[in-house]
């Protein structure tokens, strides 16, 4: 039985999703038992959450976070770009890269983020796109490959796209081709 936990790091803070916050629910997580971890927020580099991912990390947590959705020439973003942080882009329908996906120090893998559905707040299926919806995408590949050589299993399920091998746009590769949402 797999448990899904959620760690509300805006709540009603106007300051929420600072990076002490995010601290605080990564620490959360982790304190519950919890190995995978999915983040869809971006940001600059920040000392404290840094510390907190490495933290995670250091405990057996995975931490899996989108690049974001500021387009090819903004900068990296965190906590995508910390070392061992699996980063997560998103491709549409037709497995393109998004034109508004960010980037990262490192690219792992690319998941569906664009022409799906989702179920929102208050039940309804809306259409939603961006790399915060591929990002649990692949969380739950890691989840369920999860173990001592999680980067091979994970390699052996992705589909190269793009230049041939690991490469800025899509990463190592595709994900989740099977678990993308119905439109």
């Amino acid at each position: 039985v797999q448990r899904v936990l959620v760690a509300d790091v805006y709540g009603s803070d106007p300051a929420g999703g600072n990076a002490l916050a995010v601290a605080k629910g990564l620490d959360w997580l982790v304190g519950k038992g919890v190995k995978v971890v999915s983040v869809s927020l971006v940001g600059p580099p920040n000392p404290l959450l840094a510390r907190a991912v490495k933290a995670a990390q250091d405990k057996g947590a995975v931490i899996v976070a989108a690049v974001g959705n500021d387009g090819p020439a903004a900068p990296p973003s965190y906590p995508a770009s910390y070392p061992g942080v699996i980063a997560v882009t998103a491709v549409d329908g037709r497995n393109r890269a998004l034109i508004e996906a960010g980037r990262a120090l490192h690219l792992d893998y690319a998941a569906p983020g664009a022409d799906i559905a989702a179920t929102n707040a208050a039940g309804r299926r809306v259409k939603v796109r961006g790399t915060s919806f591929a990002t649990p995408l692949v969380a739950s590949r890691v989840a369920l490959k999860w173990g001592a050589n999680l980067g091979p299993k994970l390699d052996a399920e992705a589909i190269d796209l793009g230049a041939r091998g690991p490469d800025g746009t899509y990463g190592r590769g595709l994900l989740c081709t099977i678990c993308r949402p119905a439109r």
